[in-house]
């Protein structure tokens, strides 16, 4: 029988907190941190019978889960994990934050099927009609939330953020349709990967969106499995190692760098800098896919909080709890990125880059997806 979240959250809490030893590191290296918490009060808030406190909850809520605490720890604690577990808790209490319950009210085939068709609907005829979305409507409205998936080479899983206002979904399909692809997309409300809702503390909820993609996946079964989104790059990772599934699982970048001699990037001389994402480069110690891909196209910069270890978060798994807060760490973060004086911060993860464009164009940063770079720098052959 396989473990559920809520158990592995439950196993590796008890055995982190026996490993803290309080050093306060991880307190130190926090994006979020409120000063009137301790690693005490949270290592006491994780123990089951204990009762959430108004700024546990509220601390709890602010964590955006970027994993800064689990690198400085000397120990090797997982205070990410014992912070999840605290979600968890949260979650269960119903004591989540209002933010949260609009964010998943449409999200997974569970949800409120009516209003999923509804809101399909009304995605697909403003692409139709609008001029700036028109790339959207050739490329994405027949793959939004499709019944039946064909067996192809490539699965591109857009999941949720096939809706994004941004053009990277869009974009990616149509790169697979120029350099002649064998793909299958999906994507939808139904089909979330259900990363979100685990970050949020809804486990079960995650649990069952998470079978559903691993059932979803089965049907396409694909050779390879590519992703621009961090977090549903992190539940393909899951599904792939729990279901012993045999697809090889790759960033956009990872997946784009296979077509390197074919893409017939043009190159500027243009420093850009990099943003490397949470999941993507510490998580999962993929730093250096989008680093290749970029320095195709441009010269890169780094900025100090950069790489496996130091990267800095883009904030949006606060899920907009504390507004003032999430701005703070877009600031910090364009701060840095303007004194590399690079002309743009290059982001990998479409989640990043639409936490950062809530504030960019006031910043004066212009903020890209790695894959709106390439659609714009792709030659024809």
């Amino acid at each position: 029988m396989r473990n559920t979240f809520s158990d592995e959250l439950s196993e590796w809490t008890d055995y982190n907190t026996i490993n803290c030893i309080g050093v306060d590191e991880c307190m130190k290296a926090c994006p979020v941190v409120d000063p009137g918490v301790t690693i005490a009060d949270l290592n006491e808030a994780s123990l089951p019978e204990t009762p959430l406190s108004g700024k546990i909850l509220k601390f709890a809520a602010d964590c955006v889960q970027c994993g800064r605490c689990d690198t400085v720890c000397p120990t090797l604690a997982g205070r990410s994990l014992m912070m999840l577990s605290l979600k968890e808790k949260m979650a269960s209490t119903c004591a989540a934050p209002p933010s949260h319950a609009k964010y998943f009210a449409l999200k997974g085939h569970d949800k409120s099927p009516a209003k999923q068709v509804a809101f399909n609907v009304f995605m697909k005829n403003r692409w139709r009609f609008s001029g700036a979305d028109r790339l959207k409507h050739e490329k994405l409205s027949q793959h939004i939330d499709k019944p039946v998936l064909r067996q192809a080479e490539t699965l591109l899983y857009l999941g949720c953020y096939i809706f994004t206002k941004e053009n990277s979904a869009a974009q990616l399909v149509d790169i697979a349709d120029r350099l002649g692809v064998d793909y299958e997309v999906l994507g939808g409300l139904k089909s979330c990967c259900g990363w979100p809702s685990l970050l949020a503390g809804r486990t079960a909820e995650a649990e069952d969106y998470h079978e559903r993609l691993a059932s979803l996946v089965k049907e396409a079964n694909p050779k390879y499995a590519v992703t621009g989104c961090a977090e549903c790059f992190m539940s393909l990772r899951k599904i792939k190692e729990k279901y012993d599934m045999p697809f090889e699982l790759l960033t956009t970048p990872m997946w784009l760098n296979m077509f390197a001699g074919k893409l017939n990037l043009r190159r500027s001389e243009a420093p850009v800098t990099f943003h490397d994402s949470c999941h993507i480069s510490r998580k999962c110690g993929a730093p250096e896919s989008a680093r290749e891909l970029l320095n195709r196209m441009n010269p890169v910069v780094e900025m100090k909080r950069s790489g496996a270890k130091d990267t800095f978060c883009c904030g949006y798994w606060g899920l907009g709890n504390d507004a003032a807060q999430l701005k703070n760490i877009h600031l910090s973060r364009f701060d840095e990125a303007k004194g590399t004086g690079a002309g743009s911060m290059v982001v990998e993860c479409v989640t990043c880059l639409e936490s950062f464009s809530k504030s960019s164009n006031e910043a004066g940063v212009e903020v890209r997806d790695i894959v709106d770079l390439v659609h714009e720098r792709m030659s024809a052959p």
